[in-house]
């Protein structure tokens, strides 16, 4: 058998046994692209809806001090 039939097969084989290992793993433990990438996307804005809420929830500071006619 020539050598570039043996590599052939070597690939076809190499890709079965990873195309059974991936089978065979359970998928609980890795989770899928798309759950981590919506995981973050909600964290993000979860963090912008606290942030807004801070920012319209805060009291206005306003200068009387500044604009008291009394003040030398």
């Amino acid at each position: 058998m020539n050598s570039y039939a043996m590599e052939q097969i070597a690939r076809q084989r190499t890709a079965d046994v990873q195309a059974q290992a991936a089978r065979n793993q359970p998928a609980a433990q890795i989770p899928p692209a798309s759950h981590r990438n919506s995981v973050r996307n909600l964290t993000g804005w979860a963090l912008i809806q606290i942030g807004l809420a801070l920012v319209t929830s805060a009291p206005r500071h306003q200068h009387t001090a500044a604009m008291s006619p009394e003040l030398p």
